[in-house]
């Protein structure tokens, strides 16, 4: 009855007439074109693509420059194939033109957001409030293949928000998960010696569905496991924000009784793609995203094999989002699932890699918590942290300008507050930090052990209020 009235009266009455967002609406219609046919399904995402690059031509100023100079017209494409001669674009082309890409008749009415991203370089971009509405609705969706839809109990083993935050602030926080019936566990704080602590909170609360960062999680059941403690077996698990591996999974299942669903997303767009009750791979969101795997050469990858993940939001007319490569590696499957959907499969997500950092006191310090800190930092234009030594850590940052003394003061109590006290932290202003071999920066490096563990990771998943 509970779970009724928040996720049929309650929830809807906040969003649709306090909100006045279109989440729920837009939610029950992508409930419906998820049994669509296939080629049904292809036919209204090529209608959302030409709608959203017909606009993006007429007032995103970047995109109408870039096209011409190719001699690229919306009004010209007339098959879906044809869209493989648009040009890639990626986070730096973002840094450089975020203004220009801004859509001239939505100035003003947008909304800005932040990601830290595993790359070492902050992304700030826009998006528009109806684009945020589709966000939610597909995020309701894919999580609803779990069992977490509005209103389920649910416990969140998450990266909460970093730094001081004002009173209303956290009322709002708080208010926000009481609404959605949440409990929000800092996965930032999980420790070998915190674990009766979450074990407790977790045992007490006795959610329905747990949401949590995969490493921590992993960590948390490992513990718990080597341990013989039992925790309160719901009836779900989502795994986000970073890659889940098959032996992940199964401790993690066998620990708490309960199935794990892997999930896959990012700032950039929330919700992109994740598993249903089936798990054949994961269901992407068409009717909201277009989405690509590319070899490092720009065609589609064949069936099977592995490549770079390239995305079209096609409802943010804000800030469109047109063939973005957001760094990710997946291997592209295409599949139909027996479940009877027609949204196509990722075969699997490979994400990228970030070390796990180590204490003398015991903490194992997920990668992701980096990019999470720093995307709040403007003035860092490039980072990258190197573990050499099991009770010293090293920063090198490349600065825009100098940190003032506040905002170095804020980043090394948030730092430490994570690290603990028996961690030696540097932060070393640098000109460059160098690519690797392959181009690529790792951001997050642990060299305390030849065969230190390694993690993959895919972009963050975060619910928005």
């Amino acid at each position: 009855m509970r779970r009724f009235i928040y996720g049929n009266i309650l929830i809807p009455a906040f969003e649709g007439g306090i909100k006045r967002r279109k989440t729920f609406r837009y939610w029950k219609e992508l409930e419906r074109t998820q049994w669509l046919c296939r080629s049904d399904s292809e036919m209204l995402q090529f209608e959302a693509l030409r709608r959203m690059l017909a606009d993006a031509y007429t007032h995103c100023g970047y995109y109408r420059d870039a096209w011409a100079n190719l001699d690229l017209d919306p009004r010209n494409l007339k098959h879906p194939e044809d869209f493989q001669c648009w040009p890639v674009i990626d986070r730096e082309t973002i840094l450089l033109n975020r203004l220009k890409m801004r859509n001239d008749r939505l100035q003003g009415r947008l909304l800005a957001k932040s990601t830290g991203g595993p790359s070492g370089v902050p992304l700030q971009f826009d998006y528009d409030r109806d684009n945020l509405d589709w966000r939610m609705a597909a995020w309701h969706r894919g999580y609803c293949w779990a069992g977490a839809e509005p209103g389920t109990k649910q416990l969140y083993l998450w990266g909460v928000a970093l730094g001081h935050q004002p009173w209303w602030k956290r009322g709002k926080d708080l208010l926000y998960s009481r609404l959605y019936r949440r409990l929000i566990l800092n996965s930032f704080e999980l420790s070998e010696e915190r674990v009766p602590y979450f074990l407790a909170r977790l045992n007490r609360y006795r959610p329905e569905v747990i949401v949590a960062y995969t490493n921590p999680l992993y960590t948390f059941a490992r513990t718990l496991h080597e341990r013989k403690l039992r925790p309160f077996s719901p009836k779900s698990i989502i795994a986000a924000a970073e890659k889940l591996h098959g032996f992940q999974r199964e401790l993690i299942e066998k620990v708490f009784g309960a199935p794990v669903f892997e999930t896959y997303g990012s700032r950039e767009f929330t919700f992109i793609a994740g598993e249903c009750d089936r798990h054949q791979g994961l269901h992407i969101s068409m009717e909201n995203l277009l989405v690509e795997i590319l070899d490092d050469g720009g065609r589609p990858t064949p069936l099977g094999e592995e490549g770079n993940v390239v995305i079209t939001d096609l409802h943010n007319y804000g800030m469109p989002f047109i063939r973005y490569a957001n760094g990710d590696r997946a291997v592209a499957g295409w599949g139909t699932c027996s479940c009877g959907r027609g949204l196509p499969l990722l075969k699997k997500v490979v994400g990228r890699r970030l070390d796990i950092l180590e204490t003398p006191d015991g903490r194992r310090i997920p990668g992701e918590f980096f990019p999470h800190l720093m995307k709040d930092y403007p003035a860092v234009k490039r980072f990258q942290v190197v573990q050499d030594k099991l009770d010293h850590i090293q920063m090198r940052v490349v600065l825009k300008n100098p940190l003032d003394n506040d905002e170095r003061r804020l980043l090394d109590q948030e730092i430490l507050k994570v690290l603990g006290p028996a961690i030696h932290f540097d932060l070393l202003p640098v000109d460059d930090i160098p690519l690797s071999a392959a181009g690529k920066l790792q951001v997050v490096i642990n060299r305390c052990h030849a065969n230190g563990l390694t993690v993959s990771h895919s972009s963050n998943l975060h619910p928005v209020a």
